[in-house]
């Protein structure tokens, strides 16, 4: 009796010990996900371009967070007790969430080789510019925006758009301030190659009118070809045509021999009683008695 005794108390006090160490691995793991937390918060957006931003900033306590979630579901007793034990599982949807801003942000992608340092470099060398060449920026400094433009569109595009979001941050800033700040991206338009445009715009439907009217000209002209080798001529000119120029191209006589021959007319016409034919017998006269 006394022995079941001594079994229940060493239980009874392993389960206090386990229960107080649980608690306070709990504590521990809260105070590195408030940590974090307050870490991306702060670094959310930078003052100044020195300042590390989410990923550089927060990794440390990031991997505090990551051990200590670790150390308590590790232990057995300890997960036993927070995994699974409410309808929300607070404690681990807490950690995935945290967890997946962390991997949404790409932030494993910033220490793998030397790419963030690269970057950092290229970055510090052209803000430097920028701040030394205040008014020219768009020429003194274009080099460098293209060096470190060219060096994240490579970086993007090996990675299949997975870059670290300290950077994609950082390039996302500069090109707003080299393009919409400092104005540095304006096109400018030509002013030959407008109205070149404008001028085909207009001239297009004319040239499109005239071509189909010459077509349509064209196929009646052939049409009427067909017809004529059927049907006179519609052009061919009609009789009082003919009979004025006929009369156009006579040559006009002189106003004498017009008159000799109204006269000799006039004579034909007029014929006097006592030229009668021969041939016409006379009135027989009446006997008389």
């Amino acid at each position: 009796m006394r022995n079941i005794f001594l079994l229940i108390i060493v239980y009874c006090t392993t389960l206090a010990a386990n229960s107080k160490n649980c608690d306070h691995l709990l504590r521990e793991l809260a105070n590195d996900q408030q940590n974090f937390v307050y870490c991306n918060t702060a670094h959310a957006v930078p003052v100044h371009p020195q300042d590390e931003r989410l990923c550089i900033a927060c990794n440390q306590r990031y991997t505090n967070m990551a051990n200590s979630y670790d150390t308590l579901m590790t232990n057995e007793n300890c997960s036993k007790i927070y995994m699974d034990s409410d309808r929300m599982n607070i404690v681990f949807t807490t950690q995935n969430v945290l967890k997946g801003l962390w991997n949404r942000a790409y932030c494993e992608e910033c220490f793998k080789g030397n790419n963030s340092d690269n970057f950092h470099d290229l970055y510090l060398n052209l803000s430097s510019c920028l701040e030394e060449n205040k008014g020219s920026e768009c020429t003194s400094c274009l080099l460098k925006y293209i060096r470190i433009n060219d060096f994240y569109k490579d970086l993007d595009q090996k990675n299949n758009g997975k870059v670290c979001f300290d950077m994609q941050d950082v390039m996302n800033r500069t090109r707003v301030l080299w393009s919409k700040d400092l104005k540095c991206c304006q096109r400018e338009v030509k002013m030959t190659a407008f109205l070149t445009s404008v001028a085909i715009v207009a001239v297009l439907p004319i040239l499109l009118f005239y071509s189909a009217a010459f077509v349509l000209t064209k196929r009646r002209e052939a049409n009427h070809g067909l017809l004529n080798e059927q049907e006179p001529e519609l052009d061919a000119p009609s009789t009082s045509d003919i009979i004025t120029a006929a009369i156009l191209s006579t040559p006009p006589e002189p106003p004498a021999v017009l008159d000799a021959k109204t006269e000799k007319i006039s004579k034909l016409l007029v014929i006097p009683d006592s030229d009668l034919s021969s041939d016409d017998e006379p009135f027989a006269k009446a006997k008389t008695n």
